[in-house]
């Protein structure tokens, strides 16, 4: 290849590799652990990490004791339901369920989703599931250098609304009266108007009432956010599933690989982030869902708290998946004997809905910025408004991704229909070029130099039929990082076979290789897009582009069937762009009579003839002969 290519392939492997690092680069702050004297001024009731049994406390008169409790959890679960109108009816819409021990929020189901449409059927999602410890149950003595306690509390219902349950129980060890209210929490805009995403969102208050004789010092209290895991074995593990937190103004994410170690680094049973700096939310998420927990008034802290566990997959034969927990500290506090201490949190579980997260920025800054787009979200963002929209429009997310593609061909046909007559000027250059190699068959450097003068001759920049794949490529993967969070797409059909956007779509399995369509026909349509391109550049060059659909194929095999539909759309929309283009009067070789100013190539290639022909006077210059006599 020609340097021009060199510059081309290096700016895309520098686009690719600066997302890359952008995505994986954090950072990680070191935190002290707790002075000895006040880790010893609280007493734990367990150490045992999240998710293992403990050892039942003690009842005492009238309180079940734990192991009772987690029995009456099984017998007579404690439930708060949402609902929503379908069809003039109000049905389920999430259902809270709670754990007596520890007064939280044991698991989130969602009733209009599924594990997985082509393995897992009927399966409805619930968030922190496989976790015993719950979502706001109290983390005492969160230290980097051991395991923190967990409430073992015995909770009771002592209050219930149509939208709200109040736990309250007694922790003998530490003499604190507890009360947590969990409140199902719509949010408004300024028309008044109920926020779609809120009916993901419940409040809780926290009220502590410090009953022994002396100060308690709470300053290594956290909630805890519960925990993240892939929902089905589909889901490709230790990829998508990350715990989080926004401090000073941007988010930091982590995924169970992190606590693992490698080569460059050892592992780590747990870490401690912190202090940090306008600590806004936290919380763990999968591939599709989050859990989000979001401090209000004064209850923020400055400590995050994620250690990783390994969690069983119920409705995958126990399947063992990596997972991330993660509690967020509160606020330093010394409460004085009989004081009343009150901590406020609002708690985001459900999908990952980018427009939803987006309307929840006016109420909640940043929250949508744990869709991760990267440093694409220029493209990603309104890929995935115009995604809506479209979908708004014709109900159909198959139709919104074929409305969407045939804008984006819209914006860049100026671009394409340039590339194409630029690379037919190329095309008809290629005999002269031809003649060079013939004439200079031992020399490519003197070849390269003819070829720049050609290519001013005529006024034909060797750039620009490149730019259109250029700019489809950063578009394809703005796209790509679209659907590896849109759970707007996961049980949607389009048509015919292809019955979830959200995974391949396999139609069957040939000596246990699925058999995918839609790839097929993308690569199809690319070979033939290309075959009605004009062939021009290097060997090499042609050589590369003719590689293409594989790389593409082989990329989007096993991907979410809709990357393949937009690639396939984009193909055909291309194809008829290329009809139309060549029903144009085509461009004819003839000497450039326009004086304008050069582009950057076209300096470029200047600068590449001057060094050339400065090689070249230097190597004769070297290998002349002194024939001078000597006198």
């Amino acid at each position: 290849m020609d340097r021009t290519s060199w510059i081309i392939v290096g700016v895309c492997a520098a686009l690719l590799g600066l997302n890359v690092y952008l995505g994986n680069n954090k950072k990680e702050t070191p935190v002290t652990a707790p002075p000895a004297a006040v880790q010893q001024s609280v007493s734990p009731a367990s150490t045992a990490a999240p998710g293992t049994s403990t050892a039942a406390e003690p009842a005492t008169p009238g309180q079940l004791s734990v192991n009772q409790a987690m029995a009456e959890d099984k017998e007579n679960p404690i439930t708060l339901v949402a609902t929503e109108e379908v069809d003039g009816k109000q049905k389920p819409f999430i259902t809270y369920t709670f754990n007596r021990v520890g007064g939280s929020i044991g698991g989130v189901t969602l009733h209009n989703d599924i594990v997985d449409t082509q393995k897992v059927t009927d399966h409805n999602i619930t968030i922190n599931e496989a976790q015993n410890r719950g979502i706001g149950e109290l983390v005492f003595n969160m230290d980097a250098t051991q395991d923190p306690s967990y409430d073992n509390t015995v909770y009771k219902e002592v209050k219930r609304t149509a939208d709200s349950v109040t736990l309250e129980g007694y922790d003998a060890a530490r003499q604190l009266f507890i009360s947590k209210t969990y409140t199902l929490h719509p949010v408004t805009d300024s028309s008044g108007k109920v926020l779609p995403g809120s009916k993901y969102i419940i409040r809780l208050t926290v009220s502590l009432l410090n009953k022994a004789p002396n100060v308690q010092d709470l300053r290594y209290l956290g909630i805890f956010a519960g925990s993240a895991y892939p929902i089905a074995k589909s889901e490709p593990k230790d990829t998508y599933t990350h715990l989080f937190y926004h401090a000073d103004g941007s988010l930091e994410q982590e995924a169970p690989s992190h606590f693992t170690g490698g080569f460059f680094s050892t592992a780590k049973p747990r870490v401690l982030e912190g202090p940090l700096k306008d600590l806004t939310y936290a919380g763990v998420m999968s591939q599709y869902y989050a859990t989000i927990l979001i401090p209000q008034e004064q209850s923020a802290g400055s400590t995050v708290y994620a250690t990783r566990q390994e969690f069983p997959l119920a409705h995958e034969n126990n399947t063992l998946v990596p997972g991330v927990t993660l509690a967020m500290g509160i606020p330093n506090l010394a409460m004085a004997p009989n004081e009343i201490k009150t901590l406020t949190y609002d708690i985001y579980t459900g999908p990952k809905f980018n427009a939803y997260l987006r309307d929840l920025n006016l109420t909640y800054p940043a929250i949508s910025d744990i869709m991760a787009y990267g440093w694409l979200v220029f493209l990603s963002v309104p890929m995935n408004w115009l995604l809506n929209l479209f979908h708004g429009w014709f109900g159909n997310w198959g139709v919104a991704i074929i409305c969407m593609t045939i804008v984006v061909r819209a914006l860049i046909w100026p671009l394409h229909k340039k590339s194409y007559l630029a690379m037919k000027r190329m095309s008809l250059v290629q005999p002269e070029m031809a003649k060079l190699k013939e004439k200079y068959p031992d020399d490519p450097q003197k070849v390269n130099m003819e070829m720049m003068k050609l290519y001013q001759k005529y006024g034909i920049n060797p750039a620009s039929g490149c730019v259109p794949m250029l700019i489809q490529i950063p578009i394809f993967f703005a796209f790509y990082r679209v659907l590896q969070y849109s759970a707007e797409l996961r049980g949607q059909p389009f048509c015919l076979w292809m019955t979830d956007l959200s995974l391949p779509d396999t139609v069957g399995h040939l000596f246990g290789i699925p058999i995918n369509i839609l790839p097929l026909i993308m690569a199809v349509t690319m070979i033939v897009q290309m075959r009605m391109t004009p062939q021009a550049g290097e060997r090499s060059q042609r050589i590369i582009m003719n590689l293409m659909p594989l790389m593409f194929f082989l990329f989007c095999y096993n991907f979410a069937s809709a990357l393949a539909l937009y690639w396939t759309t984009q193909n055909l929309i291309s194809i008829g762009q290329t009809a139309l283009i060549r029903r144009l009067p085509m461009p004819v070789l003839a000497p450039s009579q326009k004086k304008k100013k050069p582009g950057f190539f076209q300096r470029m290639m200047e600068q590449q003839r001057v060094a050339l022909e400065e090689q070249q006077r230097k190597a004769k210059g070297r290998n002349m002969r002194n024939v001078t006599p000597k006198k």
